[in-house]
């Protein structure tokens, strides 16, 4: 099931966050000015899909006013924490 989201883009970082059933997802994408390029253009709001960790967009174009669908795959974003630890 997609979700529309109305997703905040740090093009410093390529974090991507939007609101979706109740929480707040902080993903990454490799490319975040394509990503705000391409929502500005974009016919509908965009959807995620959570099986497949996409952000899907339908971007209006000549003969396809519904949109042709774009989709940026999103990563979580890195933890500033260390995964492990050492002990001494």
């Amino acid at each position: 099931m997609a979700f529309s989201v109305l997703p905040i883009i740090d093009r410093q970082t390529g974090q991507v966050q939007f609101k979706a059933q109740d929480r707040w997802h902080v993903l990454y994408v490799c490319d975040p000015a394509r990503l705000e390029q391409l929502i500005t253009r974009s016919s509908s709001r965009p959807t995620f899909e959570p099986t497949t960790s996409q952000l899907v967009l339908h971007i209006a174009s000549i003969g396809h006013p519904e949109g042709r669908s774009v989709a940026f795959s999103l990563a979580k974003f890195p933890s500033l924490t260390p995964l492990t630890k050492m002990n001494s």
